[in-house]
């Protein structure tokens, strides 16, 4: 497959992801909503996750993906506009997180007992290291200059691959613990897996190929290149 059509076919998932993305978050909302409604703060918990990373998350994956082939001013522009709603999906998580922290500790229960807490724990580790590792790598916040010549590359390779990671881990969080009676269960809970496992399936195809002839991410080439050490450290 050329370069132009293997972009033309990962850019022609993009509506079928941004509809399974808020055919997801709507769903969520709906069936928590009542609950954070009568006060439950665990209602929040899977809600604002689900915001977080199904909406805000794979939406910033998205314009990360679209901005690739853009050079200059345009892509300034673009990069300022991913990280903007990587922040809406980094509170996003900040507030699931509390959600689920303080109703255990309202409860009296333990923290991280069970796997779906471990790798969330794992997740959410991750998405907080990801944004952090983009805007050092910005050379418009001015932060990368402040490292040794070279490491830029090292950086963006590292936030590329540790969003990827705390997508691919979400998406195995929210599996964990469904069906659940305080969130989904039955038909409505299998219907919703079953199109959180097909959006992660599409992203997870776009970011495996090459949009206008550049891999979305790094070769192991390309890696083994960005953490060379140069010649002068």
């Amino acid at each position: 497959m050329s370069a132009a059509l293997a972009a033309q076919s990962a850019l022609a998932l993009q509506r079928p992801i941004q509809t399974l993305s808020v055919g997801c978050c709507v769903a969520m909302a709906m069936a928590m909503l009542p609950a954070a409604y009568r006060g439950e703060l665990f209602a929040w918990h899977p809600l604002m996750f689900t915001l977080g990373f199904i909406g805000f998350m794979t939406e910033g994956i998205m314009a990360a993906v679209r901005f690739r082939p853009n050079e200059g001013s345009t892509r300034v522009a673009a990069i300022t506009n991913h990280a903007l709603i990587q922040c809406a999906a980094t509170a996003c998580c900040c507030l699931g997180f509390y959600a689920i922290f303080h109703n255990k500790n309202l409860k009296g229960k333990q923290h991280f007992t069970s796997l779906h807490g471990k790798v969330g724990l794992l997740t959410f580790c991750l998405a907080l290291a990801s944004p952090l590792l983009g805007a050092l790598s910005f050379r418009r916040l001015g932060l990368v200059q402040r490292f040794p010549d070279g490491w830029q590359p090292r950086l963006k390779w590292l936030h590329r691959l540790i969003s990827v990671y705390a997508y691919v881990t979400a998406m195995v969080a929210m599996q964990l613990p469904l069906p659940h009676q305080a969130v989904l269960t039955g038909l409505w809970c299998r219907a919703w897996q079953a199109c959180v496992a097909a959006l992660a399936a599409c992203v997870l195809y776009v970011l495996r190929g090459r949009i206008s002839g550049s891999r979305v991410l790094p070769s192991a080439t390309a890696s083994a290149a960005a953490f060379q050490m140069p010649k002068s450290l």
